[in-house]
């Protein structure tokens, strides 16, 4: 009798053990090697805004940046993390320096002028990005919103983006070659 019930509690043992095992196994599992189609909202700050840096950014109408510039389009391209350049078609070209607050605002300052922007996000797309795995094409676009319903999107630029082994996304600046981490884990 003891027998029988040694070997019914080793059985009923040995099951608990696998199945605590494979449990275990599913929940340490790492997102390595997964593959996800990336749209990500990230908010510009002196370091995510190195992944546009010198590459100009192109606006279908001037009025959509909140300030009169023409309502023709213009390029708005930053020369540093902290200055930038606006060329308005048919509109003298004005440089000046941005600062950026919390949540993804950024203030524009040019010739006395100052433009705050409730939020300046860079929106990234890409597909197919295998997790820990090797670089790929997308697209990075500029996104301005005052903070009342009026938004302004700039051209995507194409743009090369890889997600590391711990979920974070990083994108590479296509001009300067500048490797940006997003602070994102999509």
């Amino acid at each position: 009798m003891q027998r029988r019930n040694l070997s019914n509690a080793m059985r009923y043992l040995v099951a608990v053990c696998a199945l605590v095992s494979a449990l275990g196994l599913v929940g340490c599992g790492s997102d390595e090697g997964d593959t996800k189609n990336v749209i990500a909202t990230v908010p510009i700050d002196g370091n995510t805004v190195l992944a546009v840096q010198n590459q100009p950014l192109t606006f279908s109408n001037g009025q959509g940046f909140g300030v009169n510039i023409g309502t023709g389009p213009f390029t708005l391209t930053f020369n540093s993390p902290n200055t930038f350049i606006v060329n308005p078609t048919g509109n003298p070209v004005f440089t000046g320096t941005v600062t950026y607050g919390s949540g993804g605002s950024c203030t524009f300052l040019a010739g006395g002028t100052t433009l705050s922007i409730s939020t300046c996000n860079l929106v990234v797309n890409a597909q197919n990005v295998v997790v820990g795995g090797s670089q790929v094409g997308g697209t990075i676009t500029f996104v301005l919103n005052n903070g009342s319903g009026a938004t302004a999107s700039s051209n995507s630029l194409n743009t090369t983006v890889f997600i590391n082994d711990d979920g974070e996304l990083f994108v590479i600046n296509s001009t300067t070659g500048a490797l940006v981490d997003t602070g994102i884990k999509p």
